[in-house]
């Protein structure tokens, strides 16, 4: 007994550590527990709960949106080809599985229709493809369209050749015949298996569905419309405002254009006095005045504001000088220039200037008849005095070519050119005197009329 006690103490003096190991382990595995708790009745969080069943029925709408979209397509193509919306389908998929697009597919399937169309009308390519595939035509155009692609498949697989499959295949369906030929090459019957595995993966939509689809996704086209009306008719609403709106901004835009131009036509002296009278310097002695006692600092800000704006008006008057001085050099160069040009005018040029001038006094009522008379007068007797001064710039031009006539022929030929250009010169002269003065005359003479009362018809 004794050795057993003995024993007994031992064991339990030697295994209290791995009891205490047991201990820790067990208390670790409940905090874990805790903390995989805690987490998970954070994720059940009802708000994140909502979220995620937001964001799975906004998923699950888009689906079904983009499946009405694809069957009502599905099902208007089917009705222009003549077979049902299924059927489609089944064809699309058994194309999309050899590497046709159901875009292709469906072409191939128009283009056959059509070929087969002509065909029964005596004409076409697909008439010899399909006399060359020993169809009889009466009662294969007799068949539906599905019927008829399915017999195709046949015919075109039993072909050995290579090219004339190719040949059969783009007479029957186009240009999206090369690429149909791996669809085709498996006959009837493997396209048809493919057709059945489709059902077995989706089931079966009959024509009435598809017509719920079309019906579905035309009230939604109309509902579409109906919101349109009403964005419509508030754009309707709002137009007169918007006019407002639009009116008002271009007078906004045209004031500020003014102003502008207003402030760019400021001589120096405005735009220093502007900008002398800086808000900053106010906002200076205003906080010295609210915040300081000591009058001493506001005089230093006065007095430092009055240089400022005397030194500015200083550099801004210097540069009103300059330009002013400038703007008188400016004139004077343009008087200069007015000298230059009366200097250089002929009699003639003189003459018509001063009669223009006569006539624009003569309008204005600012002279009589008998001032503007005198002042004709006047004008005539000058160039009669420029001819006589053209005369005898003449007679010395001849003299000179008498005199040159014994160094050569060849300079008296140019001295008979210029003779006879200042002849021609005196006498475009002399015809326009004439005018002037029959001008003169007639002016006078309804000057004479005016004052007696007398009518004259001219």
């Amino acid at each position: 007994m004794a050795t057993v006690a003995t024993m007994a103490v031992n064991v339990i003096a030697q295994t209290g550590g791995f009891d205490k190991g047991l201990d820790k382990a067990s208390a670790k595995t409940k905090g874990f527990g805790s903390s995989i708790g805690g987490a998970m009745g954070a994720m059940v969080n009802p708000a994140v709960l909502a979220a995620a069943a937001v964001a799975a029925v906004g998923m699950a709408l888009m689906k079904v949106n983009a499946a009405m979209e694809r069957l009502d397509e599905v099902a208007k193509k089917s009705k222009s080809l003549g077979i049902s919306g299924q059927t489609l389908m089944e064809f699309q998929h058994a194309a999309e599985l050899a590497g046709v697009s159901a875009g292709g597919m469906s072409k191939g399937l128009q283009k056959m229709q059509k070929g087969i169309g002509e065909a029964m009308g005596g004409t076409g390519l697909a008439k010899d493809a399909l006399e060359m595939m020993g169809i009889e035509l009466e009662s294969f155009g007799k068949l539906d369209a599905e019927e008829q692609f399915l017999q195709l498949a046949d015919k075109i697989a039993s072909i050995q050749n290579p090219a004339e499959r190719a040949a059969m295949a783009t007479a029957m369906f186009g240009r999206a015949g090369a690429d149909m030929l791996p669809m085709l090459l498996q006959g009837r019957e493997g396209i048809e298996g493919q057709m059945d595995a489709l059902k077995g993966l989706q089931g079966e939509l009959s024509d009435a569905d598809f017509q719920a689809i079309e019906d579905a996704n035309d009230a939604w086209t109309r509902v579409g419309k109906a919101f349109d009306g009403i964005w419509n008719q508030l754009a309707v609403l709002l137009a007169p405002a918007f006019e407002w709106l639009a009116d008002t901004i271009v007078l906004v835009i045209k004031w500020v254009r003014n102003m502008v131009d207003w402030f760019k036509n400021l001589n120096g002296v405005w735009k220093g006095l502007i900008a002398v009278a800086s808000p900053l310097v106010g906002a200076i002695m205003w906080v010295a005045g609210a915040f300081s006692d000591e009058e001493e600092v506001i005089e230093k800000l006065g007095d430092a504001k009055g240089k400022i704006d005397a030194q500015t008006l200083a550099g801004l008057e210097a540069e009103q000088k300059a330009l002013e001085e400038a703007a008188k050099a400016r004139e004077a160069l343009e008087q200069k220039g007015v000298k230059l040009t009366d200097s250089l005018r002929n009699p003639m040029e003189m003459y018509n200037d001063t009669i223009s001038e006569l006539n624009m006094m003569l309008d204005a009522g600012v002279i009589s008849w008998d001032t503007y008379g005198r002042a004709v007068e006047k004008a005539q007797d000058d160039i009669k005095k420029s001819e006589e001064f053209a005369a005898k710039e003449i007679k010395v031009a001849e003299r000179a070519a008498v005199g040159v006539g014994l160094r050569g022929r060849g300079a008296f030929s140019m001295q008979q050119k210029q003779v006879r250009a200042l002849e021609k010169l005196r006498e475009e002269e002399r015809l326009q005197l004439k005018q002037l003065q029959q001008q003169t005359n007639l002016l006078q003479q309804l000057n004479n009329n005016v004052q007696t009362g007398t009518v004259v018809t001219i």
